[in-house]
């Protein structure tokens, strides 16, 4: 991999789990409340960095910005954990929906969400899409039990498993991505950028 795509998918990797793991090592010293705070800032921080790496802030990374910092203030204003918690089993069974809703009309909608950073064909958008509708639905169940059944400090534990768990997940999907990519993308079916 040339140097640049390597500094566009570790900025696309910070964009999307950089907040998360802050989130997470900051509950390891701090308690729920001012780890959310700290979650909310780096969310914030790696938006401004999106917009100035791409001139744009791109769907996804906007969407669970939006979710992080909304959840996280209300978590915040009302000292009450519920409400970042909860936002999994929403925000993973809202995208497992729409994603489902996709596939049953043979389209693979994260083409619209990762479309600047992927060159795939249509067939490997579709797959994509199938593998994380099915990937955001357990996340969401496994939530609501995780949520039913631990404290917060407890629900912390699981939500780094379960972050770990989407990483894994994500990298493999680079197999599905160089099998799938269109002639113009990189090995690894990212764009070039000229």
């Amino acid at each position: 991999m040339k140097p640049i795509m390597i500094k566009k998918l570790v900025l696309n990797l910070f964009i999307e789990f950089g907040p998360i793991i802050s989130f997470l090592v900051a509950s390891e010293i701090l308690d729920f409340i001012p780890a959310t705070g700290i979650f909310i800032f780096v969310t914030v921080i790696s938006l401004l960095l999106s917009l100035s790496e791409r001139k744009k802030i791109t769907y996804f990374p906007l969407i669970a910005g939006a979710t992080v910092i909304g959840s996280g203030l209300l978590t915040i204003i009302f000292d009450n954990p519920f409400f970042l918690i909860i936002k999994d089993t929403i925000y993973n069974g809202t995208f497992s929906l729409i994603l489902f809703i996709g596939i049953f009309y043979k389209k693979g909608l994260l083409k619209k969400l990762f479309n600047e950073l992927f060159s795939l064909t249509d067939k490997g958008w579709y797959i994509l899409s199938k593998r994380w509708a099915i990937f955001f639905l357990i996340l969401a169940i496994l939530n609501e039990f995780a949520r039913q059944l631990f404290v917060p400090q407890v629900w912390v534990i699981y939500k780094g498993l379960a972050t770990v768990a989407t990483i894994i997940f994500s990298l493999y999907q680079f197999r599905l991505s160089k099998k799938e990519r269109l002639p113009e993308a990189s090995e690894w079916g990212l764009k070039i950028i000229k």
